[in-house]
């Protein structure tokens, strides 16, 4: 297949490139490439990459590490704009600018976090977008024409490899996530690589 990863250079994205391409074709993009270069927060950008890149079979976007974690007391408003804009639109867009270069029966992979069901201090500005980013996995995902997926990996906080434990996974571990929605049929879930840590339940 020809994958599409955005984010390759980080911590998960090289987990990806390393267990997806001895199978696959991948493309690398990111603000410094090194295949195609991209701000993935940019629409027009965005859609310049397609254009070079033209149809694919899966994208991974292993992008929006870069959200902003400070106290709830001490966020503005720019700060919540810019979560917004970089974890949650972004992705987005590159599913709803993407659907017209996709081939059918392609993927979409999404990355979210444990943030959505698990606060933290300092997480405000980051678990809302990830828990909004799910629901739109889970609600748009079974509606795409064309056997078209859409799947969202959600890890808890990565970690090098040996170092896993409860709420910790290694780039390998969460990789597997990725591969799991690319390779295979699921649509609309959201693979949750917490490293055995539950589903908060909701009342």
């Amino acid at each position: 297949m020809k994958v599409l990863l955005l984010g390759g250079s980080g911590t998960i994205g090289k987990g990806i490139y390393r267990l997806l391409s001895p199978k696959h074709e991948l493309i690398l993009a990111g603000r410094n490439g090194p295949d195609v270069k991209v701000d993935y927060a940019d629409p027009q950008s965005v859609r310049d990459m397609f254009e070079k890149v033209g149809k694919f079979d899966a994208l991974v976007a292993a992008v929006g590490n870069d959200a902003l974690f400070k106290r709830y007391e001490d966020l503005t408003d720019d700060d919540y704009e810019y979560g917004f804009r970089r974890k949650f639109m972004a992705q987005i867009n590159l599913v709803r600018i993407g659907m017209e270069y996709a081939n059918d029966s392609a993927s979409f992979t999404l990355t979210t976090g444990f943030r959505s069901d698990y606060p933290h201090p300092a997480g405000a500005a980051v678990g809302p977008f990830n828990a909004a980013l799910d629901s739109f996995v889970l609600t748009v995902g079974p509606t795409l024409p064309r056997g078209i997926r859409l799947n969202v990996v959600s890890p808890a906080t990565v970690v090098p490899e040996g170092e896993d434990g409860l709420g910790l996974v290694t780039p390998d571990q969460t990789a597997e996530g990725y591969a799991q929605s690319i390779e295979g049929t699921m649509n609309g879930k959201v693979i949750r690589m917490w490293g055995g840590l539950e589903k908060q339940p909701y009342d």
